[in-house]
């Protein structure tokens, strides 16, 4: 329990540092967000009366404050460019990139997991070369090209996949997994060739260890060997790519999202920082902090369950 608690304050700890950090490089930058909401042509009186209804008017402290307090509470603020809650315009990004994400990460594991093992039980035979190789190219492919390639094939030569826009679940499961395949798959095929990389770097190394010579010794069958120990303790470095893809992912997948015209978080920054909305980049530097900090503490807790050595250390 103690273990749990300590990680647990270690992610609260880092969120409020960000925060604070996030809060104090945007209140330095040059520009009045007044002057964005208004134009260039407001008087004086127009702009005291915005500061004080955005509470510009106080010094910074008393405004990280009330930014906290409102954090605390679920309020981010008001966009700028949308006249929108913050809180509301992330939760709304949030649901696309969420479905974005688990699909590519079930994808991920799909490709991944079966050729991984297969790469490290066989890495010794000619067999895995040509696989080892088309997982290197894969892994060297950057997600645009991969998304290039994708709709050229499957939206404008085979015309079986839309190549833009978003169908929420609400319409029906098919359009939305329809609409969703690509850009999944334009992100998991390189997350998936990274996962076999480290599978397989894994079970080599676990396959030289005594335990496996003692199990061989025994009679055990390859296979059973594979599935019940090689695998199981090969499983923390695979945790932990697992959850740096998934803080990846989640994080908004800016240039996929962008290519297939997806209204997701990836998106949002990009509008946000176009357009210079302070408080909705705010709020989501803030966001993507929390889905980093939350992914480490889940790898920190998934650890823990596979190998009890770490908690009690």
């Amino acid at each position: 329990m103690r273990y749990y608690l300590r990680k647990l304050i270690g992610l609260l700890v880092t969120l409020i540092i960000v925060s604070l950090a996030a809060f104090l490089c945007f209140s330095v930058l040059p520009g009045d967000p007044a002057l964005i909401i208004l134009g260039l042509d407001a008087d004086e009186l127009q702009i005291e009366a915005l500061h004080r209804e955005l509470g510009l008017d106080k010094n910074i402290a008393l405004r990280y404050l009330d930014w906290l307090s409102g954090l605390f509470r679920g309020d981010l603020g008001t966009s700028i460019r949308y006249s929108q809650s913050v809180s509301s315009l992330i939760g709304e990004s949030f649901k696309v990139t969420l479905s974005l994400g688990v699909l590519s990460l079930i994808l991920t594991v799909l490709i991944g997991l079966p050729i991984g093992l297969w790469l490290g039980a066989n890495s010794k035979k000619k067999s895995s070369i040509p696989v080892s190789i088309l997982s290197q190219i894969s892994l060297s492919v950057p997600s645009f090209c991969m998304a290039i390639v994708l709709i050229s094939i499957f939206s404008v030569h085979l015309k079986i996949l839309p190549s833009i826009g978003y169908t929420p679940i609400t319409d029906g499961l098919f359009p939305f997994l329809k609409s969703l395949i690509l850009p999944s798959l334009s992100i998991a095929i390189g997350s998936a060739a990274i996962l076999i990389r480290y599978i397989k770097v894994s079970i080599e190394k676990e396959e030289g260890m005594d335990y496996v010579r003692t199990a061989r010794s025994k009679g055990l069958k390859r296979s059973s060997i594979m599935l019940c120990h090689v695998l199981k303790n090969s499983l923390i470095p695979v945790i932990t790519t697992l959850g740096l893809i998934a803080a990846d992912i989640l994080g908004g997948s800016i240039i996929v999202e962008n290519i297939f015209s997806l209204p997701g978080i990836g998106r949002l920054i990009t509008v946000s920082i176009s357009s210079r909305d302070l408080p909705l980049i705010q709020g989501l530097v803030l966001y993507l902090a929390f889905i980093v900090v939350l992914c480490n503490f889940v790898v920190d807790m998934v650890y823990s369950l596979v190998d009890p050595r770490i908690r009690l250390k």
